[in-house]
């Protein structure tokens, strides 16, 4: 019995550090596969040396590139830029003399208009042609003794110079050289807006001459007519045809 005993337990024994073997080793086993697996996760984040250079290359490359199609637009801008800046100033020019020119027209306009006023500021357009001879407040009695005598009053504005122009062909026309009169009121006769002044008395004047130019209408010494405008229009030709279509004066 005791013998058998003692087999039982060795084989017990043998059992056990049999099974204690296996354990062993399958930890082995297990260790082992761990440290293969780690080995692999740390290969995979490492990238390989020929990729990296690949990268690097196509990156040189790409800049290159870019910067051989940069240099030659740069180099188009400033080509363009010089004669952009020519253009630029011949423009300037141009609008200056331009500027110039127009300051220089204008000047001359103001220029010619001040001397035309000038010249014609004390002249009758009648009495330069030789048209109608010019009145003196002393000469006007024996101007208006004849059958008919027309007296035009006067300040001798631009306006009234124009009117004379027209006047000048109607004289002609129906031949009234000889009984048409210029009267400028520049003389020391005192107002004509006055009857009781020289010029008014001399002019025949019953309540005054209050608008200008005026054309005053006489036969055999006495006022028969006074041509002027009731309104604030000037005094025109056609008032003055009026006025011989009236008393049928034609040539």
């Amino acid at each position: 019995m005791k013998e058998e005993n003692k087999k039982k337990t060795s084989t017990r024994k043998k059992t056990t550090s049999t099974k204690s073997t296996a354990k062993k080793q399958t930890t082995k086993k297990v260790g082992t596969t761990s440290k293969k697996t780690t080995t692999k996760k740390t290969t995979v984040k490492k990238a390989p040396i020929k990729e990296l250079e690949q990268e690097t290359t196509s990156f040189v490359v790409e800049e290159m590139e870019k910067k051989t199609i940069e240099e030659p637009v740069k180099l188009q801008k400033d080509e363009y830029i010089t004669p952009s800046i020519h253009i630029m100033g011949i423009i300037a020019i141009f609008l200056a003399t331009m500027l110039v020119i127009i300051y220089g027209v204008v000047m001359f306009k103001k220029a010619k208009e001040v001397t035309y006023s000038d010249d014609w500021a004390n002249k009758s357009y009648l009495v330069e042609q030789e048209i109608s001879p010019q009145l003196e407040c002393d000469k006007i009695p024996n101007a208006i003794l004849g059958d008919r005598s027309f007296i035009f009053v006067t300040i001798y504005s631009e306006e009234e110079f124009e009117l004379e122009k027209d006047l000048a062909k109607v004289i002609k026309e129906n031949k009234l050289n000889s009984d048409f009169y210029v009267y400028p009121l520049t003389d020391n006769c005192g107002p004509v807006s006055n009857p009781d002044s020289v010029a008014g008395q001399n002019l025949k004047l019953e309540s005054g001459l209050t608008k200008t130019p005026a054309i005053l209408f006489y036969r055999n010494g006495l006022l028969e007519e006074v041509v002027t405008r009731e309104d604030e229009k000037m005094l025109e030709v056609g008032d003055f045809q009026k006025l011989l279509d009236i008393y049928e004066i034609t040539k």
